[in-house]
């Protein structure tokens, strides 16, 4: 008798950690995804209000900067130089824009993106990307920023001269691997790299 009951608490806590598991799983999904909504509605914001804010008032300074007489040279160069920092703020809430969940990806998927971010980085990039179609969003996300964190640190620590991304599924899952040839440098016994 003793054992039968040892053996229904043994199978009540097994069940207890299975729903507390899938609890867990459900309650990091409903984040993730409002994680995700809320980075698309900034997306959004900056796109729809700071953006354009920006470009007008750089396009505002300009016409004043036209405008000014050629007897007030110091005037104009300082409009000229506020032109330029709100084109400059401008690129950089464009970088922080797309930091924050670029447009490609969201419309076209992760192939087109980490196309788009081999174009853009400093050093070569050789992809093999081989995927059928789109991927969960939250996938795609979290490949496309390891991608992009993977490409900032080699060209930041690695001194490479070449990078090798490769991404298919396998089983189901994503398989995504990113390699350089670079100098290394980890050492996860003292936790670097």
């Amino acid at each position: 008798m003793l054992r039968l009951a040892d053996f229904t608490d043994l199978v009540g806590t097994a069940i207890a950690n299975a729903q507390a598991r899938a609890d867990l799983t459900a309650s990091r999904a409903r984040v993730v995804a409002a994680t995700d909504d809320i980075r698309r509605r900034i997306e959004r914001d900056l796109h729809d209000g700071t953006q354009q804010r920006l470009v007008s008032l750089a396009l505002e300074v300009r016409n004043t900067q036209a405008s000014v007489l050629d007897a007030q040279p110091q005037l104009k160069t300082e409009l000229a130089d506020i032109a330029d920092g709100l084109v400059a703020a401008l690129d950089d809430l464009r970088e922080i824009a797309r930091g924050i969940h670029p447009a490609l990806l969201a419309t076209s998927g992760l192939h087109p993106a980490l196309e788009a971010l081999a174009r853009r980085s400093p050093l070569p990039v050789e992809l093999d990307i081989n995927l059928d179609g789109r991927l969960p969003n939250h996938v795609e996300v979290a490949a496309y920023y390891v991608v992009a964190e993977a490409l900032t640190n080699a060209a930041k620590h690695a001194r490479p001269t070449a990078i090798w991304v490769a991404a298919d599924v396998v089983d189901g899952r994503l398989r995504l691997s990113v390699r350089d040839d670079g100098v290394g440098g980890a050492d996860p016994a003292n936790g670097s790299g």
